[in-house]
């Protein structure tokens, strides 16, 4: 089997991953082994996740996966996927968000993620999505702004 080349590789092998799964629930039983997910942030309300061991070979499909998973190793791709893939530092809010969302689509399947596991998301220039404007610092500063007495909202109007 080819190791991928490309993000686009992996982000198709995540969709394979999660498309395959209504026709073979057996594939679920694997997810117990896996150590780092990779996640499909091109649509922040509904992320995808996928596995190393799958998402690093090239057009993997299900049925390739469980006819030779013995012979693919996750930790032969992972020297790949870092090159598209960065690593989100455990305890962030970040981490903690994908990991809820993991843990909500594992325990669809009845599982839960390993007590220790890495979270990986796209680097930023490999992404495509719409990334919604921070607004809370402008949000901030208005409601600061709106507590002043009139002659100082003047004098920061002309500040800014």
């Amino acid at each position: 089997m080819k190791i991928i080349t490309t993000a686009q590789q992996a982000l198709d092998n995540i969709e394979r991953l999660e498309d395959g799964l209504a026709q073979s629930p057996e594939l679920a039983d694997r997810f117990g082994f896996a150590r780092a997910w990779y996640v499909d942030t091109r649509d922040p309300a509904r992320p995808r996740f996928g596995f190393s061991k799958f998402i690093g070979y090239e057009n993997m499909d299900v049925a390739t996966y469980l006819e030779s998973s013995q012979e693919l190793d996750g930790r032969n791709t992972e020297w790949f996927l870092k090159e598209f893939f960065e690593e989100l530092r455990s305890g962030t809010p970040e981490f903690n968000h994908y990991h809820d969302k993991l843990a909500g689509w594992l325990g669809d399947f009845g599982k839960a993620p390993r007590k220790t596991i890495r979270l990986m998301v796209l680097k930023p220039e490999f992404r495509t999505e719409v990334v919604e404007e921070d607004r809370r610092l402008l949000e901030l500063l208005a409601a600061v702004a709106d507590l002043l007495p009139l002659d100082q909202r003047h004098e920061l109007r002309a500040r800014l």
